[in-house]
């Protein structure tokens, strides 16, 4: 009624001793869902996981590339080891659980993305 709009998405994390199965879950979910991409946060970086510009090498322009959360678009992201992701990385998802997007801008490329996932992250105490 007062036109804010309500985000539909839940994003949970999950937080249990080594060898409770997290993992599992993580994957199994990713699996079953209709866009659902897993990923690790350990091998993962803030730009892996949102967006990058890379060059491509027979034009020379610059190209945008989506990453996790951005393909994940519609669907689930799950996010294994969490714990061990960097601060910085980790501030990275902020966005996409706040607002939704992922806003770059870098090499002369100005853009925001959707990233309307749902963030399933598994951590260690």
């Amino acid at each position: 009624p007062d036109g804010m709009r309500i985000r539909g998405d839940i994003n949970i994390c999950l937080m249990g001793d080594p060898g409770v199965a997290k993992s599992q879950l993580l994957k199994h979910v990713a699996s079953v869902a209709p866009r659902g991409v897993y990923t690790t946060g350990k091998g993962s970086s803030g730009v892996g996981l949102t967006a990058a510009v890379t060059k491509d090498v027979t034009t020379g322009e610059m190209a945008l590339e989506g990453g996790a959360l951005v393909l994940a678009d519609q669907g689930i992201c799950a996010i294994d080891e969490f714990d061990k992701m960097d601060e910085s990385d980790r501030t990275a998802i902020h966005e996409v659980m706040e607002q939704q997007t992922v806003s770059i801008a870098k090499a002369g490329i100005v853009a925001t993305l959707n990233a309307r996932a749902a963030v399933l992250a598994a951590a260690n105490p």
